[in-house]
């Protein structure tokens, strides 16, 4: 069969005039060839190859090349298959930006954002929840707007305010912001309306040195090394729980330094100083009837007090504290699975993990930030803040 090409008719519609104009399979196929760098320029043209070349299916060769995190927004949610879809089309983080965040750990690009400067002698505390960044200022807890393009704004309408003492730690969820402060006072905020639903003060215990809270319980720690179960359903203290830590008051308190919560609630978790030869640094309790479950960290020495614990699951969590030492617990078995080592010799303030293989560690002195694996005995980065001068 011969085809004249003459009697061929090409119209206008037919005609290629772009590169943008390709069908989608080109331009992909075209993509498949293309490094990340050249990948990245092409977002920069125009809006139709920004979608195109942001695809995860162009990024996936690309990935194999990179250590990839897991996100919070990677987990399954719980709801309705409707409300799950939702959420992850919500929190769904793209290939490439998996891509470049990984890229920038490994050459140690990091973007530095002096969020809020003070100059008191307080060490600030810090809560992120969601697209909102939380800071302690001396005796008001900022909040801060995070932008996709990390530009972070202060939003000065949700600011927290309301006690004449100074923040100390504070925790933040969908319902409620429960922060401490100095002279053992503790203040429940609405997280939407930022209004004060309650207020406790046990001043006899001096300063709350950690909160914690599940659903209407809130757990806190304190300096005289008591630990108070309150709800707050109730503004009154008549349906507190006191748990005394320290068996001789005339000794230095055997102050609390952490506490945290079960995800499921199960059980609650105590961080002490570790001064008291009786008691071991890491005390696990009954959430329900406060009663002591498990003792753990039996062979820490003397002072090396937990300053922070993270729960993954409702059986792992992780503690850090001045002996330097990051370590893993298996509430299942009672046991330490693993233990890394801070390289500086310096102790680890607090400590956050993603509930897969990545954990961040921060100190209090230095500004040092280390970035470590649990696959791995050393840590994979660190960051270190150096003051700029003005």
């Amino acid at each position: 069969m011969n085809i004249n090409c003459s009697e061929i008719r090409v119209t206008p519609e037919d005609k290629v005039r772009h590169f943008v104009d390709l069908p989608d399979d080109i331009l992909f196929t075209i993509f498949s060839y293309c490094s990340a760098q050249t990948l990245c320029r092409l977002c920069r043209t125009c809006s139709r190859l920004k979608d195109l070349a942001s695809r995860d299916c162009v990024w996936t060769k690309e990935s194999s090349n990179y250590r990839l995190m897991v996100f919070p927004g990677d987990v399954t949610c719980k709801g309705s298959p409707r409300q799950n879809s939702a959420q992850r089309r919500k929190r769904k983080i793209l290939l490439k930006d998996r891509c470049r965040i990984a890229k920038n750990w490994e050459t140690k690009i990091v973007k530095d954002t002096q969020v809020v400067k003070h100059k008191t002698k307080l060490m600030p505390w810090a809560r992120l929840h969601g697209q909102k960044l939380y800071v302690s200022n001396a005796v008001n807890i900022n909040c801060y707007d995070i932008f996709n393009d990390s530009i972070v704004k202060e939003d000065i309408s949700n600011r927290i305010s309301g006690c004449n003492y100074d923040v100390t730690k504070f925790v933040v969820n969908d319902d409620v912001i429960v922060s401490g402060f100095r002279e053992g006072r503790i203040i429940v905020f609405d997280t939407v309306s930022k209004e004060k639903k309650f207020e406790y003060s046990f001043d006899e215990c001096g300063d709350t040195q950690a909160v914690a809270v599940y659903n209407d319980t809130v757990v806190a720690g304190y300096q005289d090394g008591s630990v108070k179960v309150l709800n707050t359903k109730t503004s009154d203290s008549s349906g507190v729980v006191t748990i005394n830590n320290c068996s001789n008051p005339a000794s230095i308190p055997n102050r609390v330094w952490s506490v945290a919560t079960a995800p499921d609630g199960s059980t609650f978790t105590i961080g002490n100083a570790g001064l008291e030869t009786n008691r071991t640094p890491v005390e696990v309790y009954d959430l329900e009837s406060c009663t002591l479950l498990h003792n753990l960290g039996s062979g820490h020495k003397r002072g090396a007090g937990v300053l922070d614990i993270k729960y993954e699951t409702p059986h792992i969590m992780l503690t850090c504290g001045y002996d330097t030492s990051l370590r893993l617990w298996d509430l299942r078995t009672l046991s330490c699975e693993k233990e890394w080592t801070e390289p500086f010799d310096t102790e680890l303030s607090s400590i956050q993990s993603d509930g897969n293989n990545v954990m961040l560690t921060g100190t209090f002195q230095y500004g040092m930030t280390r970035l470590w694996d649990k696959r791995l005995n050393d840590p994979v980065q660190v960051i270190v803040y150096r003051q700029k001068n003005h």
